[in-house]
């Protein structure tokens, strides 16, 4: 597998350190530009699990030292490669695996094959915990090959540990015009150093590509000592190809290692040229990556070569004394004394242990390697001479500038006592008070009166580092401030000297420092009272930082509020933003909540789940507002609430935070708000589907408003029964009555656009409407003889029609015969009977009296039915029905039925008996009544089933009496004596 990658895609990194000693900068010619460098990866996988480009076999082509023939060899061959012109093979980091040995061999432009060369494994420099934007790897040394086609590569260990995810990284370094006409070096003097820097390339002039650079600088708090290495490469390299070794170094150091970075400070070539390494200053205290485990306080310079098999140069010997001399003048280094630094934990020296060593020494003091050399490191005491006879008789920087400004000298007057040094910095007192500094981030410079005070009595360079600006004016003149490497002390007449560092610091000047809208400090940086973070009060509001939030800017009202809620110690805990302008106010985003404030609403706690409903909704920009009221409890003291300019949010523990707002939130708290019937809210206000209003859902209901509706209350059953018909968006349409007592008291009810819900305990929830509902208000609603529905309004078996049942009776409907109540009895006999879907049909009257008032009947379109105390309901139709209403009905001689219409027992007819006397069908003989006692005696008879079969002529008088006459002879009635003659 292999990966083709531009080195110099990924996002560039910006340095932090602060480098003071400024370098004197020459134009080039011609100019130097970054240059793009590539890596193409070529998988190798493990000795378990080989990429497929790769092999697992016994032994190496060469022989390597202290290898068996039979040791297993992970081995690649890459002939199909784009030009390149540095080799390099790296691993997953794992402690376990040393004595790694490569051996590399190359095929040229011309396509010869070169011989098998053995590279070294490289330690991990780079420290551990330092951010490079790159995991660190393990891998070789940086093999420069010159420009190449194909590589073969072989990786054996002598320890057994055998490491994975092993690949080879072919660096093509690019091509640059200034390659071969650099100019003179960019860096070529610095202020205040004791001793002359000698010139140095910069990293510009050999074209990094500064986007690859994940390294974020990190700085010790002095320089002890100087290691010396080689890059154990090539030593036939020319001097026009040193810039493209040093780009092929970076990219592999930085992201095939994933140090970040070149490892070196400085590099110095075979002709005795110095090169700009690691960035973050040559005069700074930059921690490198040269000396896994010593890279802190140290200063790493590298021979370019390989000096275990070559001699060193003199030229190049020479400019190591010189750049460290330089170096060593800055730092006030003993060149031939010792130092004692503390491993970081290498194979020679346990991490922790505590290592004296000489101020110059080779890389080979501190771990298990040939670096600087066996030549390299032979020179080690001529280089210490050297840079000591370079340190000789120098003057001190702080005498340099004294004597060379005659006016400064003037004002200070006269030396009081020596130089004094601590913490790597080194001053002198003058006769006014006033003392000038010196150190290599800030040179010489000059702290007087209040603030020289506050700097000592902050612990001094020990505590603030030195000062890395001369005392000078605030911008618009009312102050004055110095800079020093670990904050800033400023002072103004009003204030005083005050102490600002650190995030605080970045956060104050980013708000225009001293003129912008905070001024000047009043207090200097102090712990918070809990002691998790720091604090600096300023004219204009205050700034408070911790490690979770960071600097934040708290002013005016707001910070009035919060500090009078306990500050940091209070609910609130440290701001999470700094002042932020929202709308027509401002806001300041705490741990625990927020604080608004403007100048209609004033200034306002809201928090909690309160605060996350309110940002949610827009915050102070959104539809609620600013916030009319803090954060506080209900009057149930179940929940909390915040009023806004657009509406309320309330919470409680069981419902969460709801927001209600408009007339539905001013119908609410009419009836109660919390503590009324509906409780807490457990919806936000919300449109309804269909957008044609809105509502809230509250424990004990609901309120729905529309713009014809208003604003109305459901809940209970009612609210259940409605939502199930589909709410505002079913049939029923949005309320026009809130939740009400019904006239009797014994239920409730609510009026809606399509209709009405009535409840009670009895008869539970239940629709009634259109025509349905009008007759039944009519007739008296629930306090008429009707009482509650008992079923919601719903269509009849067939879909014909429609029906309501209530307690007292039935309402029927249908196109043709329209609203009509049944009841009592005559409703028992009507659902007997079928109902609407029966042979009754649906009712063409509403119950009523019959004529005499001594019962009650229905008419149907298949019949009537008629009830009184006496006979009961009974159901009366057809010609039975026509006969008897046209003998007088109930107020006739036959009277009430006392059965319904049914037929005779010899199927032949049917019949209908009444009070006074019975009817009589048949096909052949058609309706006929037999009247009195002659009806009796002929039902006593069998009817129609006896001998006389049915009656032919209706009841009719006779002298004496009635007569009837059947099929087979007739009845005679006397009047006299009552008594019933049969003739056959």
């Amino acid at each position: 597998m292999r990966r083709r990658l531009l080195a110099g895609t990924t996002a560039f990194a910006a340095l932090t350190g602060v480098v003071l000693v400024l370098p004197v900068v020459a134009e080039p010619s011609p100019e130097a530009v970054p240059v793009e460098t590539s890596v193409e990866e070529v998988a190798m996988g493990s000795f378990s699990d080989p990429a497929p480009e790769a092999q697992v076999r016994e032994g190496t082509t060469a022989p390597v030292a202290g290898v068996p023939d039979t040791v297993p060899t992970l081995s690649v061959s890459a002939t199909d490669v784009a030009e390149f012109s540095l080799v390099g093979v790296t691993w997953a980091y794992d402690p376990a695996v040393t004595d790694t040995v490569v051996q590399v061999r190359v095929r040229d432009l011309g396509g010869t094959w070169g011989t098998w060369t053995e590279v070294s494994a490289e330690a991990a420099e780079q420290e551990a915990e330092a951010d490079t934007g790159t995991p660190v790897r393990s891998g070789t040394a940086p093999l420069w090959t010159g420009p190449a086609t194909a590589v073969e590569a072989e990786l054996v260990t002598r320890s057994g540990a055998q490491p994975t995810d092993v690949q080879l990284d072919l660096v093509d370094p690019g091509e640059s015009p200034a390659d071969s006409d650099l100019g003179d070096p960019d860096i070529t003097e610095t202020a205040d150093a004791a001793v002359a820097m000698p010139p140095v390339f910069s990293r510009a002039q050999w074209g990094a590509d500064e986007r690859i650079m994940g390294w974020t600088p990190q700085y010790a708090s002095t320089i002890k000592a100087a290691t010396l290495h080689h890059t154990a490469g090539s030593n036939n390299y020319t001097a026009d190809q040193v810039p493209a070794i040093l780009r092929s170094t970076y990219t592999y150091h930085a992201r095939s290692l994933g140090w970040g970075d070149i490892g070196y400070n400085v590099l110095v070539d075979k002709f005795g040229r110095l090169w700009e390494g690691r960035s973050g200053g040559l005069a700074s205290t930059v921690v490198g990556a040269h000396a896994g485990g010593f890279n802190t306080s140290t200063f790493g310079v590298s021979m370019m070569g390989n000096y275990d098999v070559v001699d060193t140069p003199q030229a190049m010997i020479d400019s190591v004394a010189a750049i460290i001399a330089w170096k060593f003048s800055l730092y006030s280094v003993n060149p031939k004394g010792t130092t004692t630094l503390t491993s970081g934990g290498t194979d020679k020296y346990a991490a922790g242990a505590r290592v004296t060593l000489p101020t110059v020494f080779g890389h080979r003091d501190t771990k298990s390697t040939a670096c600087p050399g066996r030549y390299g490191y032979a020179r080690l005491g001529e280089i210490r001479d050297k840079v000591a006879a370079r340190m000789a008789n120098t003057r001190s920087p702080i005498v340099t500038r004294y004597e060379s400004d005659a006016g400064l000298r003037a004002w200070l007057g006269a030396p009081v006592g020596g130089e004094q040094s601590a913490a790597g910095v080194t001053w002198q007192v003058y006769a006014n008070g006033a003392r000038l500094y010196s150190s290599p981030l800030g040179g010489v410079r000059l702290v007087v009166g209040g603030i020289l005070e506050r700097y000592l009595s902050a612990g001094g360079p020990a505590v603030l580092g030195p000062p890395i600006t001369d005392d000078a004016q605030t911008p618009g003149g009312r102050g004055a401030f110095v800079r020093f490497q670990h904050g800033d002390v400023y002072w103004s007449p009003a204030t005083g000297s005050q102490l600002v560092r650190g995030e605080i610091l970045k956060a104050w000047l980013a708000a225009g420092g001293a003129t912008g809208y905070l001024g000047f400090p009043t207090t200097s940086d102090a712990r918070t009272p809990e002691g998790r973070g720091y604090f600096v009060r300023f004219q204009g509001g205050d700034i408070y930082w911790s490690p979770t939030t960071a600097a934040r800017v708290v002013v005016g009202s707001i910070r009035e509020t919060w500090l009078a809620a306990g500050g940091t110690t209070g609910f609130f805990g440290f701001p999470t933003t700094s002042d932020t302008p929202a709308g027509k106010g401002a806001f300041v985003r705490f741990e625990g909540g927020e604080v608004l404030w403007s100048p209609t609403t004033g200034t306002r706690i809201v928090r909690g789940n309160i605060l996350d409903a309110f940002r949610a909704a827009g915050g102070p920009t959104g539809f609620l507002g600013f916030p009319t009221t803090s954060d506080a409890p209900t009057p149930d003291g179940r929940g909390y609430f915040v009023r806004f300019q657009g509406g309320d949010i309330y919470w409680s523990p069981a419902t969460g935070a709801r927001i209600v707002r408009g007339g539905i939130l001013a119908t609410w708290l009419g009836s109660g708000g919390v503590t009324g019937p509906l409780g807490f809210p457990t919806t936000s206000d919300a449109a309804t589907p269909g957008g044609r209003g809105a509502f809230v859902r509250f424990q004990g209901g609901d309120i729905y408003w529309s713009p014809t509706t208003n604003m109305q209350i459901v809940r209970g059953e009612i609210l259940k029964a409605w939502l199930a018909a589909g709410g505002a968006t079913g049939y029923l349409g949005f309320p026009t009555t809130s939740d009400a007592r019904t006239p009797d008291g014994r239920g409730y009810f609510v009026r809606f656009q399509g209709g009405d819900i009535y409840w009670s305990p009895a008869t539970g929830a239940r629709i009634v409407r259109g025509g349905i509902l009008a007759t039944w208000l009519g007739s008296g609603g629930v306090t008429g003889p009707l009482g509650f529905p008992t079923t919601s309004d719903a269509a009849t078996p067939g879909g014909r029609g429609a029906f309501v049942r209530f307690q007292g009776g039935d309402i029927y409907w249908s196109p043709t015969t329209n609203m009509q109540i049944v009841r009592g009895e005559i409703l028992n006999a009507y659902r007997a009977a079928g109902g609407p879907t029966g042979f009754l049909g649906f009712p063409t009257t509403s119950d009523a009296p019959t004529p005499d008032g001594r019962g009650y009947f229905v008419r149907f379109q298949g019949g009537d039915i008629y009830w009184s105390p006496a006979t009961g309901a009974r159901i009366v139709r057809g010609g039975i029905l026509a006969t008897w209403l046209g003998s007088g009905g109930v107020t006739g001689p036959l009277g009430f039925p006392t059965t319904s219409d049914a037929p005779t027992s010899d199927g032949r007819g049917a019949f209908v008996r009444f009070q006074g006397g019975d009817i009589y069908w048949s096909p052949t003989t058609s309706m006929q009544v037999v009247s009195g006692a002659m009806a009796r005696t002929y039902w006593e008879r069998g009817g129609s089933s006896s001998a006389l079969g049915f009656p032919t002529r209706s009841s009719y008088p006779v002298p004496g009496g009635m007569r009837t006459d059947f099929e087979r002879g007739s009845m005679t009635w006397n009047s006299s004596s009552g008594a019933v003659t049969v003739s056959q």
